[in-house]
């Protein structure tokens, strides 16, 4: 293993900043499109999270903590009774029944209490002068373990410690379990020694050139290795001489290189990070391209929705009952009869029941034009479903996925209500602009004139024509204007929908200069270290 030397550590207040900033970014990102890669992702980002929080982070802002050295191991291979020995004491659970160790122990120097770090939570901690200043020492789950939790504990803790020693015996030295720990430990630079236990003398010489051979395939060949012989006698605890080899490697690493393993493992983590952050970034970029994808499909479907009928598409809008009582209204004896003759106008009964038909014929005006906003919206979402699951477990078929039914009719019919009466207001605004508004107003009402200008740009002659005798007689220009609105507001319900239909892509991680911010933070860390 070839460790560069970390550059920062004299100033690491540039680094804890670098690993808070990179912290926030990874862990604000959300990819939700289900892309094959998407679970694998979502573990990455758990993952490096988990690493920050629980390694990176903690062990720059408390550079005095211990090197934490986590004896680990597969099932029965010793690590208790190895810890033990270390020790010169019967300090951890060490015999026949399996799990032995169930729930971590950390051994640390009595004076390093005030600066352990988060690998004591959760765990038996115990302090002795039999473990030298600056180091803790942790004795770990089995990492096959046949109960799942005792495994993941002895996972994390292998991705918190600066040193690995491994345990294993002449019997189970090939075992796969022990040995995929051990490249991921090399992968991320952690300081690694290795103890053969269990060691008899007839196999001795051949076991140990076999593991030296296979550390060799595995670029490990610098690791040290420590031979324990089996013990004859079938006690339980190894006299401490038998491992003082080891007990003083470890006393060497506390008393002039403990800085110097959390440096490197230090380095080697956040090299590790840095790769992570690439490949989050190239996710997120092809997460980016799938929400491109999709949204461009609905925009598609929208555009084209809004197209559907032409110029005139508002001849679509249903006018037969307004016509009617428009002209029924102003045939003879009619209350919008005899508009031009002030003082018949003015007269209260006549106001009473001018009031009463314009009411009716605003409530028809509304239901029609409602339901037209409504349609389009609706046809316009159906062509968005139709189009995003044409394909089979697409992005497209993801996102239609995201919307209910039920609840989209409802608000879709919500806003078309809302449209049409903005709609009609906006009428009321334009033909109180016009020359006789005034005079207009005082026989029907601001709001029968806006009526009266809405059903006109629908078509309806009659409306027309008293809008004429009420306001002006050329109004070609402010039905154009109130059929320009019209169409606004049908615009708005179909462009609504779309963004209703995209809105599960609406999330800071999918927009094309977030894996920019990712690629920033990776940069960041490559120039400190």
């Amino acid at each position: 293993m070839s460790i560069r030397p970390i550059k920062t550590w004299s100033y690491p207040g540039a680094l804890l900043d670098a690993l808070v900033d990179t912290r926030r970014v990874v862990g604000g990102v959300e990819l939700p499109i289900p892309l094959g890669d998407a679970e694998a992702t979502r573990e990455l980002v758990a993952h490096m999270v988990d690493q920050l929080d629980h390694h990176l982070i903690p062990r720059v802002r408390e550079e005095a903590s211990p090197a934490v050295v986590v004896v680990a191991g597969s099932t029965g291979a010793g690590k208790s009774t190895v810890v033990n020995a270390l020790l010169g004491e019967p300090l951890t659970p060490a015999g026949v029944l399996r799990p032995t160790t169930r729930v971590p122990h950390v051994f640390h120097h009595p004076l390093d209490a005030e600066v352990l770090t988060s690998v004591a939570d959760g765990s038996e901690v115990i302090a002795t002068d039999a473990v030298p200043r600056g180091l803790a020492l942790v004795d770990s789950p089995d990492l096959d373990s046949v109960r799942g939790e005792n495994r993941d504990v002895a996972e994390k803790l292998l991705e918190a410690a600066d040193l690995w020693i491994f345990v294993t015996t002449a019997a189970r030295y090939g075992d796969a379990v022990p040995w995929d720990a051990l490249r991921r430990g090399a992968e991320r630079g952690a300081s690694i020694a290795m103890v053969l236990n269990r060691v008899t003398a007839d196999v001795a010489a051949q076991v140990r050139r076999e593991l030296v051979e296979r550390l060799a395939a595995e670029q490990l060949e610098s690791l040290p290795l420590f031979v324990i012989p089996e013990d004859e006698v079938g006690g339980a605890e190894l006299p401490h001489d038998v491992v003082e080899g080891l007990g003083r490697w470890l006393e060497g690493v506390a008393a002039a290189s403990a800085a110097t393993i959390v440096e490197r493992t230090m380095h080697g983590a956040t090299e590790s990070l840095k790769e992570w952050l690439e490949t989050l970034a190239e996710r997120m970029d092809d997460q980016t391209a799938a929400a491109r994808e999709v949204r461009s499909e609905v925009r598609r479907c929208a555009a084209h929705a809004e197209a559907k009928g032409g110029a005139e598409w508002y001849l679509e809008i249903s006018t037969g009952s307004l016509s009617a009582r428009w002209e029924s209204a102003s045939s003879e004896g009619g209350p919008l009869h005899k508009l031009r003759h002030s003082a018949w106008a003015k007269r209260r009964h006549a106001r009473e029941r001018r009031d009463a038909v314009l009411y009716e014929i605003h409530k028809d005006l509304l239901d029609s034009v409602e339901a037209v906003l409504a349609l389009a919206a609706a046809d316009a979402a159906t062509s968005m479903v139709e189009t995003l699951t044409d394909g089979d477990e697409s992005p497209g078929v993801w996102l239609a996925s995201r919307r209910d039914a039920r609840d989209a009719r409802v608000i879709r019919e919500r806003r078309a209500a809302d449209a049409a009466r903005a709609w009609v207001t906006k009428c009321g605004e334009q033909v109180m602009r016009l020359p006789g508004a005034a005079r207009g107003a005082e026989i029907v009402g601001e709001e029968g004139l806006a009526v009266a200008m809405a059903c006109a740009a629908l078509g309806v002659e009659e409306a027309r024509t008293v809008l004429g005798v009420l306001v002006a007689p050329s109004l070609s220009d402010p039905i154009h204007h109130a059929r320009a609105e019209l169409t606004g507001a049908r615009r708005y319900c179909i462009n609504r929908e779309a963004l209703d239909m995209m809105k599960p892509t609406d999330v800071p991680s999918l927009t094309a200069e977030a894996s920019s911010t990712v690629r920033l933070r990776r940069a960041e860390l490559r120039g400190l270290l």
